[in-house]
């Protein structure tokens, strides 16, 4: 036949295509074993098909199932790539046993005798199975075309209209044989020029294609959609009615009322797949003549979580914007939201670019929309009989004919924002419900800007608070140099003859030269530096005695065992003299102050003992290590004890304080023993 020959060079051509020009692109796709189904299809069709009473023959029956079934497999791999669910290998694997069955089935037609005639016999059947393959692949096309992320659609919208063309096209077919109980000749013979009209159409959509990698172009959870199988059941069941009564009453012009209802119910379907306004206008007329509530408000709000929560490649605002327009038909719209300065800045959405304008007045007219959560009708307020006359609206609302409500996002009694929705698709009525499900919509999203906004504004002041941290700890330790440097100058004049304090002296202002070495070079980076080391804590608990020297009483030193540890030694000496510096300022100079080193089991020990006024137990519990808490006034941080703790617990070890009011205080320093050290006590201790 000459339609089918037409569509055998189509896709001989198109097959070409793909194993030159696209073979990279369509790697893993199934779509050229499918071209290359639908080229040996159309080829076995112009060879047997060429009367109506041989349209049934053992090659025709497995051409068709085989092409159907390889456009479903191009489809299930779609929807199964890159899934780890072995629901879609068991689909693939299914397919390829039905693809081994017709196999086996074409086979067995060319058998002689009863195993031959019997395959023959069952094909007069093979309409149903035809049937059924069509509808399923219409499910399959709904529901890739229906998951496909909106950024690929432009470049795969094309491919999915022709599979879906193919199984449309089939429906017709067999349910009219199904109807009358024969093909009808004018679907039958024709489908050779539609098929090779599809093969151009699937052309251009494979070459929009860059790479063919299902798990980019489809949404990361597919969502079963069933208005196919609707669809399908009231397509054949109206179609069915018609046929019935154009046969009864048409007379002589049956055939042609019949073949006109076909052809207008393929309009009625290539519309409702192509037309988006025509869907939308579909969903406001069932809503609101089939059913009490014109939304499922369990769908819309799990919508509209999805569309908060879960993360893809569409900007956070623009979805906002996209699931408050859907939610009346409409398809875009902008989001503005309020700033720190009191106006109300453009953020997403096609009409709220980075260059929209910004509102700073008006107050009057927001406030309102605060006041009465007022969702506004911009066409209202556009005629002469404005809704609210006493309001002065932006300009550049009325201004911009494409936009038609405003609503307000409130959140805890504040005007967290707006959202500018455009035109709808279809003329839709506002009732109730409507203004309802919006003003709800809106609180929802409200309270997630507003809590995505305090959890930056928290983000910003956890990083004010680590330079806080980091300044007090700086502007403490230089609190203590100052100490040393004032504490040289004071003593300076009634040693002025004595070398041995020159030589301290000199000690001292080159201990200080390096420390604030350090803090310049740490303030210049922002980060504390910790160069660890192995330190005999003898040493070090000397050196911070020494530093504390001048004042009164004069704390003491006693080392019982040699002890290493490996930690800083800067900071560990800085916490010693912290603690011995506290210690003086809560004795009396008739008092005392002791130092002592020693080694208990895997640990090194240093106490600093004093007889000073002493703590009671809350104040140790409620205040001695919270940092910024300080009994000192004004010439305190209060960071000193909580530094202390801090650093000793960073090295592993911990601190202990013991006190009571008038009997002293000992604080009791534990750090692990350096590694060589431990190594060296378990022989002793075996």
């Amino acid at each position: 036949m000459l339609s089918y020959a037409l569509s055998a060079i189509a896709y001989a051509a198109l097959l070409a295509a793909c194993l030159t020009v696209w073979r990279r692109r369509l790697t893993g796709s199934g779509i050229v074993t499918a071209v290359a189904a639908e080229l040996g299809w159309s080829i076995v069709l112009a060879t047997q098909g060429g009367r109506l009473s041989e349209y049934v023959t053992p090659l025709v029956i497995p051409a068709e199932y085989l092409r159907d079934l390889a456009w479903a497999l191009v489809l299930v791999r779609c929807l199964s790539a890159e899934k780890t669910s072995g629901l879609g290998r068991i689909a693939q694997r299914s397919l390829a046993g039905l693809v081994v069955l017709v196999l086996l089935w074409a086979i067995g037609a060319f058998l002689p005798g009863e195993p031959g005639l019997w395959v023959r016999e069952a094909a007069h059947y093979w309409l149903w199975g035809g049937f059924v393959l069509v509808i399923a692949g219409l499910v399959l096309v709904e529901q890739v075309a229906r998951n496909t992320r909106a950024t690929q659609r432009w470049a795969l919208k094309y491919v999915w209209l022709a599979i879906g063309a193919f199984y449309a096209w089939d429906l017709c077919l067999y349910s009219v044989a199904m109807l009358h109980g024969s093909l009808a000749s004018v679907l039958w013979t024709d489908r050779g020029f539609f098929n090779a009209a599809l093969a151009v159409l699937l052309a251009i959509g494979l070459s929009r294609i860059t790479e063919w990698e299902s798990a980019a172009f489809l949404s990361p959870r597919i969502v079963f959609f069933s208005a196919t199988l609707l669809g399908t059941a009231l397509y054949v069941f109206v179609m069915a009615v018609g046929s019935f009564l154009i046969r009864r009453f048409g007379g002589s012009w049956g055939a042609a009322g019949q073949l006109l209802f076909l052809v207008a119910g393929a309009l009625v379907l290539a519309v409702a797949a192509l037309s988006e306004q025509f869907r939308a206008w579909s969903r406001v007329m069932i809503a609101k003549y089939l059913f009490p509530y014109r939304y499922d408000y369990r769908s819309e709000w799990q919508k509209l979580t999805r569309v908060l929560s879960e993360r893809d490649d569409t900007p956070f605002y623009d979805r906002i914007v996209r699931v408050m327009a859907g939610f009346v038909s409409a398809t875009n719209g902008g989001l503005w939201l309020a700033d720190r300065d009191g106006g109300y800045a453009p953020v997403g959405g096609e009409f709220a670019p980075a260059d929209a304008p910004r509102e700073t007045e008006h107050r009057a007219f927001f406030d309102y929309l605060l006041a009465h959560e007022w969702i506004c009708n911009l066409e209202d307020e556009r005629g002469p009989r404005r809704a609210r006359p006493e309001l002065r609206l932006p300009p550049w609302l009325l201004e911009n004919p494409r936009l038609w409500l405003v609503i307000p996002l409130i959140c805890q009694n504040t005007l967290v924002g707006f959202v500018a929705i455009g035109q709808p698709l279809v003329a839709v009525h506002l009732g109730w419900e409507e203004l309802d499900l919006l003003r709800a919509a809106g609180r929802q999203v409200a309270s997630y800007l507003a809590f995505e906004q305090a959890a930056q504004r928290l983000g910003e002041a956890h990083q004010f608070e680590a330079m806080n941290r980091l300044s007090a700890v700086l502007m403490h330790d230089l609190r203590h140099l100052i100490a040393q440097q004032a504490l040289v100058v004071q003593n300076a004049a009634r040693h002025r003859g004595n070398p041995e304090f020159f030589d301290d002296a000199i000690l001292t202002i080159d201990n200080s030269v390096k420390r604030m070495t350090r803090l310049m070079d740490e303030l210049r980076s922002g980060v504390l530096r910790e160069q660890n080391q192995r330190v005999e804590l003898g040493e070090v608990s000397a050196e911070a005695i020494r530093r504390c020297a001048g004042r009164r009483p004069e704390p003491a030193l006693q080392v019982r065992e040699r002890t290493e540890v490996v930690l800083n030694r800067e900071r560990l000496a800085q916490v010693l003299e912290h603690l011995i510096r506290n210690a003086q300022e809560a004795t009396p100079e008739s008092g005392s102050v002791t130092v002592t080193v020693r080694r208990a089991g895997q640990q090194g020990i240093i106490e600093v003992a004093d007889t000073g006024c002493g703590m009671d137990a809350a104040f140790i519990r409620e205040r001695l290590f919270k940092p910024f808490d300080s009994t000192k006034g004004e010439s305190g941080f209060g960071i000193g004890a909580y530094q202390a703790r801090e650093f000793v617990r960073k090295c592993g070890g911990s601190i202990e304080v013991e006190s009571a009011p008038g009997r002293g205080t000992r604080c009791t320093l534990r750090l692990p023993l350096a590694p060589m050290l431990q190594s060296q006590e378990e022989p002793e201790r075996a």
